[in-house]
């Protein structure tokens, strides 16, 4: 035996008695496990899914405003042409929807135009003058093909061409 641990043998502590379970050796009913709010999934995949929803939204309004810029500010050559005998008075449009007009112009006659926007629009108009026998065709005329045409014969008849060049 030690000196220094008076009463107990080395190695050997005082055993405590096992504390008794109460409700007649039973322990404790336990609390069933927590169950995990589902709720705050929900909402957070609500939200992402609206988040994923307007981003789409967003990126096809995008594209769409692009190519919308870029159709607006491609220009397009249209070539007026005029042919028949005689003169006549001229009317078309120019860039941005502008009316010209060439009052006894004589025939045949042209002219080239650049034209822009969202509706690229072209459109001429001849009249014929006074004079007996004359006639006139308006052409407009996109990438070298003849778009639109049409023939006025006589007097003030009148030949209109106009249409979509874009």
């Amino acid at each position: 035996m030690s000196t220094n641990n008076p009463g107990y043998p080395q190695g050997q502590y005082p055993q405590q008695p096992y504390p008794q379970a109460p409700y007649g050796g039973q322990y404790p009913p336990q609390a069933p496990p927590r169950k995990r709010k589902k709720w705050p999934w929900i909402l957070g995949g609500i939200i992402l899914l609206f988040v994923a929803m307007a981003g789409g939204c967003m990126a096809i309004l995008g594209g769409a405003a692009n190519e919308i810029d870029k159709e607006i500010n491609r220009e397009v050559t249209v070539t007026y042409r005029v042919t028949g005998n005689g003169t006549g008075s001229i009317t078309w449009t120019d860039k941005d929807f502008n009316m010209a007009q060439e009052t006894d112009a004589t025939l045949p006659w042209e002219k080239q135009v650049v034209v822009s926007g969202l509706g690229k629009t072209a459109s001429l108009t001849v009249t014929n003058s006074s004079d007996d026998g004359t006639e006139s065709t308006c052409e407009i005329i996109v990438d070298g093909q003849v778009k639109f045409t049409q023939t006025a014969k006589g007097p003030f008849a009148s030949a209109h061409c106009s249409g979509s060049v874009g």
